[in-house]
Order: structure tokens, then sequence, then C-alpha cells
């Protein structure tokens, strides 16, 4: 089986399709990612053969960060003529032989391209998006609307596509020469058929969807038993009680400076030590005391379980590794889908009720104290979570959809 695998956006994105195409790779398949540039040196250290997208929006998107509205109306002038040249390498991937396409919804081109080959397409969902259900609203609908109003708003994934579908549709007919059908990708995907790449112990399907709906569990990169931490950060581990993680991913403030001062005084307050992961700038410490070590990054399958309780903004991949991990989590969400994520953790009882607003330094010593009553919970649900393998399970239905088309 040759599938093609088409993800954009950040390594949160991309890393969970390296991880699937790993998986099709161990089952004998022979898969292709395809993803932005930046990406292929990762793909490369696993063996995955790579076709690299253009990644001039997401340079944009860094480039922007923090700097304000306006810097952002400006950089919105130039994301068109950007998409189009995404679309226009994804377009080329249509000249490689392919008997099914699976695909992130941002790449906003993968199921046109499934189209043009004439093979299924399957849309890799990591978060709840277009499969409507009145048991939840959608965990990217900015507010928390009444319940008889959640059905309603699983039409915002609709609604973030829309500005983009005249250029989608120019491009489907000028790159790909189909002419005639043009079906919007949130209709193809909540008719069409659908991975939902989450444990079903953290979000179980509600009823009402179908079984083709039903989450499969995270698509995890195996343990990298070859890392080697430094060594300034081994012998920090080894000092003393584990520490408190705090980091916040690719997310940014507005105020980097003031988040760290009530972090490094929050962890203070409650007596514990820190590990500090900078990650993309929404912490920038200065000097800090001896019992903080500041990092850049380091894996968190490797760093997780080893530390006490894990602060983050409630990205999914950072809230799969610390369920994994087994450790109480404290999230303080910033954007998206982070504050869903957020209350499904409370409400599962491994994380305490989530730190919305401004952070306190006395707010966050208070939810690490929390937090550490709740770490029986979180090792119970990790013995769960990872008994499960949504790679394996994800590979299996991918080759029944492209073996329906034989």
């Amino acid at each position: 089986m040759r599938p093609l695998l088409i993800s954009v956006g950040s390594r949160g994105d991309v890393q969970p399709f390296l991880a699937l195409a790993r998986g099709l790779l161990a089952a004998g398949h022979r898969p292709v990612l395809a993803a932005p540039r930046r990406f292929q040196p990762l793909a490369a250290g696993y063996g995955v053969e790579f076709v690299p997208l253009s990644d001039e929006m997401f340079t944009l998107q860094d480039s922007v960060k923090g700097q304000g509205v306006r810097a952002a109306i400006t950089a919105a002038r130039s994301v068109r003529p950007m998409l189009r040249r995404l679309l226009d390498d994804q377009a080329a991937l249509a000249a490689r032989p392919a008997d099914v396409v699976v695909y992130h919804p941002k790449s906003l081109g993968g199921p046109y391209v499934a189209e043009k080959l004439g093979v299924p397409a399957l849309a890799g969902l990591l978060i709840p998006l277009y499969v409507p259900t009145s048991a939840f609203p959608s965990p990217i609908f900015p507010v928390r609307p009444p319940g008889p109003l959640n059905r309603a708003s699983w039409r915002v994934a609709a609604a973030v596509e829309a500005p983009y579908r005249s250029t989608i549709r120019r491009w489907r007919t000028e790159a790909l020469g189909l002419q005639d059908g043009f079906t919007p990708l949130a209709d193809l995907v909540k008719t069409g058929s659908v991975l939902h790449a989450w444990s079903p112990h953290l979000l179980p399907a509600p009823a009402g969807w179908p079984p083709s709906a039903r989450p499969i569990g995270f698509w995890t990169m195996p343990a990298n038993d070859t890392w080697n931490p430094p060594e300034r950060l081994a012998h920090f581990l080894d000092q003393g009680e584990p520490p408190v993680y705090v980091g916040f991913g690719s997310s940014s403030t507005g105020d980097p400076e003031l988040l760290t001062a009530a972090v490094l005084e929050g962890a203070r307050l409650a007596g514990r030590r820190a590990v500090l992961a900078t990650g993309w700038g929404a912490l920038r410490p200065g000097a800090v005391a001896d019992d903080v070590l500041v990092i850049e990054e380091a894996p968190h399958d490797w760093l997780l379980p080893r530390v006490a309780v894990a602060v983050h903004h409630g990205g999914v991949g950072t809230v799969a590794a610390a369920l994994r991990a087994g450790v109480p989590q404290v999230v303080r969400p910033l954007l998206g889908d982070q504050p869903f994520w957020a209350d499904r953790l409370h409400h599962l009882g491994v994380a305490p009720e989530p730190l919305r607003g401004r952070l306190t330094a006395a707010r966050l010593a208070a939810a690490l104290e929390n937090a550490a009553e709740l770490a029986p919970t979180a090792r119970m649900l990790a013995g769960h979570v990872g008994a499960e393998d949504g790679v394996t399970a994800a590979v299996a239905r991918i080759a029944d959809c492209a073996g329906s088309r034989t």
C-alpha cells in the first residue's frame, strides 16, 4: 500500500503524522509524508520518505508573533499568494502514485489531491472539529455556548475555512484540472471518512457519532531511547525532589516577562523546584535561582515522567504526553482548543480548575498544591492511555479504506 500523508502546521500538527508514517512503514507499507520544509530533518531521522511543502506562511506567523495587531494585519495581506504556493506544492503530489490520502484539514488541499488521484481520502483529526454533537461545543468555538447551542457551534470550522474558499476553488480548477463538483472542505470531512486521533479515555465518542468517528487513540512516536539529556538537565533532576515542568510550547503571550515572573514566584511559594522550557517565547526568564533550570525544550516522553506536575497551555500534544507520563497537570489555556482540553482534564480529575485570566503567583502556587493531590488519578489514567495503540488502529483503518477501492 502507498499511502500519501499530508500535514501542515506546527510540530504538534506534523509529528503525529510522522508517527503514523512510521507505523505504516513497520506494517510493510510505503508511506510518503508531505509537510512543511522545516520538518524534513525530523522525517529523515526516522527513515520516512518526505516531500517538502512551502512553509512561507508559518515563517510569516513566527515573525509577527507578539508584535501586535498592526503587524498581524500587514502580514495577512501576504497570506493568499503564500497559500496558493502551498496548494501548488500539494498539486504536484498528484503526479505520485498513491492508494489513499490521509490529510490534516490545515492542508486545505488534501481531499482535492485525493480526488485528482481517484483514491479514497481520510481526514486525520487530532481534535474534534467537524463531526457535530449536542453533547459538547466545538473545541474551537471562542466562547462556551448554552447547551442547546452546542450543535450549532460546530459550524465554526466551516467559517474558519470560508475566507480561503475562492482561492481553493480556483486552484482546484487551474492546478488539478477538476472542473465541476466543488465541495467545501468542511462538508467533505463531515460526510467522508475520518480518523479521530485522540484517546477515548480523554474524550469518548458522544452518543450519535457513527462507529467510524470513534476516537482510536493518540498517534504517538515511540520513546526515543537514544536521546541523551544535557548534563546540566540530568544533574538538576538528580539534585532533589522531582521538579515541576513549565512550558507553553509554540504558544506566545503579549507579556512573556510578566508570565515568567508569576511562574517563578508561584513555584517558590509552593516550595517547588522548576524546569522552565522557553519554547517559542511564551516564557522569557533572565537570571534565575539555583532551584530553577531553564531549557529551550526536551522530549516530553523523556522529561515528563521525571517531574511532579506539568504546567502548560493545554495543547493536545502536551496533554497526551502528560497523560502518558502519569503526572497531574496545571493548565493555563491561551487560545483555540486549549480551554476545551483544560476543562476536560479537570473533569477527569487529573488537573485542578484551569487558570483562566491573569496568572498570579498565588493562583499558580495554590494550583500546584491541589495538583499534587491528583497524582494517584493521573497514574491510573496513564495505565489506560498507555495500553492504547492509536497508530496500529489507524493503519488498519487506512488499509481497509484503500482495500475497499480494489
